[in-house]
């Protein structure tokens, strides 16, 4: 299954269109969302993807109960950590880290905006950046397979 995996938006309405597309281009499964989409109206943008996406709140989203209901047509939102199973695979999604790598197969989480993967030879963590590119400049998400257990970190402002 081929999973697309972003966090810390922030209501950069240009860079969140762009990861949908990008998604949707690349025709991903399913979406999960690692918290910070700030407000609402970013939250909407989110209703153009073409697979489910499963969310989790972060330390910017404030407003959880208007965030819950304009996502609830496309998607869903936990409180973090959120954990759940897909094909077998259990998965953690956190806006931080929680470091539970002896009970899931995947570890996704946000919040530091830095993108980063690491394989252990019991998980997989999977921290995407950030698509706001307000901290480090740089637009990123990541791609995870778990047919060949790989996830790799796109710059959005790169690719087409």
């Amino acid at each position: 299954m081929k999973i697309g995996i972003l966090s810390d938006t922030h209501n950069n309405t240009d860079k969140i269109i762009k990861a949908v597309e990008f998604f949707n281009l690349r025709q991903v499964e399913l979406v999960l969302h690692a918290g910070d989409f700030s407000f609402v109206s970013s939250a909407k943008l989110f209703s153009k993807l073409k697979m489910p996406m499963i969310a989790v709140f972060g330390n910017n989203d404030l407003d959880t109960f208007d965030l819950e209901k304009t996502i609830q047509p496309f998607g869903q939102i936990y409180h973090e950590p959120y954990s759940f199973t897909i094909e077998g695979k259990k998965f953690i999604l956190s806006h931080r880290l929680y470091n539970t790598e002896d009970k899931f197969d995947y570890i996704i989480y946000g919040h530091t905006h830095k993108p980063h993967i690491q394989k252990t030879p019991q998980a997989l963590f999977i921290n995407p950046g950030e698509v706001s590119a307000r901290r480090y400049g740089r637009s990123t998400v990541a791609i995870l397979d778990t047919d060949t257990n790989h996830a790799e970190i796109f710059d959005l402002d790169l690719e087409s």
